[in-house]
């Protein structure tokens, strides 16, 4: 803890009213973190320590904790409490021709990639995996399931499905490595891929697998590259904790930017 002692901080600007006293609350709070009173990674103090030191109810202080956690401030860990969020993020550059290795963008951001591995399998498709893929139901394909690692820490969750031809191909290194660069490895050519994107909140289930609480703000990434045929090579769907990912999209192929450098 550094900057401003506790006993230099100036009175609460609550409300009289109380009406809208959890933004009193969350300004507080994002006061002190900006000023270093609460550093990055740094633990805060709980819910009812909070709630006793502003003379206000746990349930104003959640509802404050709930604005920070959304700004990406906040981070609450299971079984942990409450964090400040790190500075460093990972910027996701995706492009409509392919789909960057993550491991990439994570280096670049200064963390070590790393896998954990769920369950692979094949399963019938269904649902998603029929309309992305466009199989019929029922049909066998591989999904696999992992969990993304920055430093060892879990940042985000992959799930895959690959027809089963590809599958059976890749299986035997699907396993602890990244996919996209099997593909460009296999000579997978892709003309472009599908992107969709969304916020989410951590279900129980993801939260317990992101080790943060339930109802976290997440960002979820549908990618379906196609390739030259115009056919679905497989369907992906990276779920990505929101206070560690900044996504850039370029609509123009790589391509045209390296035809446009040897123009200039």
């Amino acid at each position: 803890m550094t900057g401003a002692t506790l006993s230099d901080r100036k009175p609460l600007p609550f409300s009289q009213s109380g009406r809208f006293l959890y933004r009193s609350v969350s300004q507080v709070l994002r006061e002190r973190i900006a000023a270093g009173i609460y550093e990055p990674g740094a633990r805060v103090p709980g819910v009812a320590d909070l709630a006793r030191e502003f003379g206000v109810s746990t349930i104003t202080v959640r509802r404050a904790v709930r604005d920070l956690s959304l700004e990406g401030l906040l981070i609450g860990r299971q079984g942990l409490g409450l964090f400040v969020a790190s500075e460093r993020r990972i910027v996701r550059r995706l492009t409509a021709d392919r789909v960057a290795p993550i491991e990439d963008d994570m280096r670049q951001a200064g963390f070590a990639p790393g896998l954990q591995d769920i369950n692979l399998g094949l399963v019938p498709a269904e649902g998603e995996a029929v309309d992305r893929l466009s199989t019929k139901p029922g049909v066998l394909v591989y999904r696999l399931d992992r969990i993304l690692l920055a430093d060892g820490e879990p940042v985000g969750l992959d799930m895959l499905w690959l027809p089963r031809r590809l599958g059976d191909s890749l299986k035997p290194k699907l396993r602890g490595h990244f996919v996209m660069p099997l593909l460009e490895a296999h000579g997978v050519a892709i003309d472009h891929v599908d992107y969709q994107f969304e916020a989410a909140t951590a279900a129980e289930s993801e939260a317990a697998l992101l080790n943060v609480t339930t109802g976290f703000p997440l960002l979820v990434i549908r990618f379906t590259p196609i390739g030259p045929n115009g056919s679905p090579i497989l369907a992906g769907r990276t779920t990505t904790r929101a206070d560690r990912f900044t996504y850039e999209f370029c609509g123009r192929p790589i391509a045209h930017h390296r035809s446009a450098a040897r123009a200039r």
